[in-house]
């Protein structure tokens, strides 16, 4: 049997584990980084980008970490450990300076993008979220296709990826010069990216964060092997010193970290952990499949159950693709917070403020015991701002009514029928929706009453950038279900990402990272970024305690 050596193994290529093996091999190790499925990027590759560090020293209008951790103490409380968040905290900062400094990262203030629950004590209304900057992914050279490509849904003209700021233009290129040709010069940028490839370069959001990782991990000479299954750790005189990878021995002189992204497609831990009706549906790659957990609690690590959700939560809309796949898409900012739309039960009421964020939104549903809910709009509000997957600016959206996407029907009474919903409920509560936008105030659920709300609203529309009527027909229902995007429970660590066993006390070897480790939020989502920040701060931590873990204990 072939045998490997190497310092440090990292099990698991998100941002996590990336940020983990970046950091090993700028300290002169070398450094193995495994992946069980054909790409690198995981979850993070998807996602916004969005990296919840207080602190960082990139944050002009950062309140400071003491704030931070107030905001975390009121809104996480007895969820999660307060050693952990201090560690998180105070060593964040530290991670982003260190990986900006070797090229692994660059990030800057997403602007104005206020915490989650903006009415807590310590909350910032400008917000600590830091965003990728746009990355180049020609300097991925043929590794690009390495990377986990966005979802289609999330791309534009058959590939090519946009963020808020850039959807901001195009919407706008007809009635700004500075958006016009921001717009002219994206599209034309795209159109020179396909004469050669099949996809756009310009990288974004979740896409330039990891496209950036992985060509850190190139230049460091971090040996990267996709598509490998681990199937066992290998343990000695109660420590880990290595793995068996796809039948090859692997030794890690250092340690082994796992951040293989957590149990959201487990089947077991799932049924166990998940709410009744257990969610169908999630917006995580299907190979995230529990396999960490699974040997992390084999080597004596154990699951720290105590959190207020299992699992991190998006409303989600489910669609069938042209190549047969499902494609879960999770409603995060763009159309639930509008003006014009509502969200339903099968009563026809509402049940939540729309303009909360996506982990309230699906506590709300659960909370009113459904499975599912309808947003219900008109054909005016899905030209102006879109619905789901349908892009705004569409003005015939036929095509995903014969799809079964959407539904519509002239009236409001035949929509309800249609769907399944109360006809008189859905009557009542869109003329009370005619009330509220008219004096600005919703007093069954206080939708646009914060901050948060309001900057996910419409910024020309008055008096209350959320609250619109929902005007005269065609009407549109979408259904929306409940949809994990990470799971919250994981192993449980001390502060140098070190796994514990049943008594409390380290094993010796062994670390989890990202969505393995049990999170420092405690199932609460107290703003965006709040599963990388943590992810890259402790995977940077198990890879900085690693590379001297072992010189210390040959020491003692």
């Amino acid at each position: 049997m072939a045998e490997d050596v190497f310092d440090i193994v990292v099990l698991g290529a998100g941002a996590a584990g990336m940020a983990a093996a970046a950091t090993a091999a700028s300290l002169s190790k070398k450094v193995l980084l495994i992946e069980s499925s054909k790409f690198v990027g995981g979850t993070s590759a998807l996602s916004a980008g969005s990296v919840w560090v207080p602190s960082s020293g990139l944050l002009g209008a950062d309140s400071g970490l003491e704030a931070a951790r107030t905001y975390l103490d009121a809104v996480v409380g007895n969820w999660s450990s307060r050693a952990m968040r201090s560690s998180f905290l105070e060593r964040g900062p530290e991670m982003i300076a260190h990986l900006h400094r070797i090229g692994a990262i660059d990030l800057a203030p997403y602007p104005y993008h206020p915490d989650y629950l903006a009415d807590a004590p310590g909350a910032s209304t400008q917000g600590r979220v830091l965003g990728a900057r746009a990355f180049d992914g020609r300097l991925l050279g043929k590794h690009l296709a390495l990377l986990r490509p966005p979802m289609p849904e999330f791309t534009v003209f058959g590939g090519m990826m946009v963020d808020r700021t850039d959807i901001g233009h195009l919407l706008g290129m007809n009635r700004s010069i500075r958006s016009f040709v921001h717009s002219v010069r994206l599209v034309g940028r795209y159109g020179i990216d396909r004469l050669s490839g099949r996809r756009g370069r310009r990288l974004v959001m979740g896409n330039a964060l990891t496209g950036r990782l992985l060509r850190s991990l190139m230049d460091l000479g971090v040996v990267i092997r996709t598509r490998t299954a681990v199937d066992a750790l290998t343990i000695r005189d109660g420590r880990v010193w290595g793995l068996v990878a796809d039948g090859r021995e692997v030794t890690a002189r250092d340690g082994v970290i796992v951040a293989t992204g957590g149990f959201s497609h487990h089947p077991e831990l799932r049924s166990r952990y998940y709410p009744e009706p257990v969610a169908k549906h999630s917006a995580v790659p299907d190979t995230n499949r529990g396999g960490g957990l699974d040997m992390l609690i084999e080597a004596g690590g154990h699951l720290v159950e105590h959190h207020a959700n299992a699992a991190f939560w998006a409303p989600c809309s489910v669609n069938r693709r042209a190549d047969g796949s499902l494609a879960v898409f999770p409603h995060f900012v763009l159309d639930r917070a509008k003006p014009g739309v509502i969200a339903v039960g099968r009563s026809g009421r509402r049940f939540v403020d729309e303009s909360t964020s996506y982990q309230r939104f699906v506590e709300g549903m659960y909370q009113a015991g459904s499975n599912s809910c309808h947003l219900i709009c008109n054909g005016d509000f899905i030209r102006r701002y879109g619905l789901g997957i349908v892009r705004p600016g569409t003005r015939d959206p036929a095509s995903f009514v014969q799809s079964g996407y959407l539904s519509q029907c002239k009236t409001l009474d035949e929509l309800a029928a249609r769907i399944g919903v109360d006809s008189a409920g859905l009557l009542d509560t869109a003329a009370l929706m005619d009330q509220y936008a008219r004096s600005g105030v919703d007093p069954d659920f206080g939708r646009g009453g914060n901050a948060y709300g309001r900057n996910l609203g419409d910024p020309a529309h008055g008096p209350n950038p959320c609250l619109g009527p929902i005007g005269a027909g065609p009407y549109y229902a979408l259904e929306i279900h409940p949809g994990d995007i990470g799971t919250s429970i994981g192993i449980e660590t001390n502060t140098s990402a070190q796994v514990l066993d049943q008594s409390g006390q380290p094993i010796a070897g062994l670390y989890a990272a990202g969505n393995d480790m049990s999170s420092v939020m405690g199932g609460v989502y107290p703003g965006p970024g709040i599963t990388l920040g943590p992810g890259m701060t402790f995977g940077y931590v198990a890879a900085m305690h690693a590379a001297n873990a072992l010189q210390q204990e040959t020491s003692q």
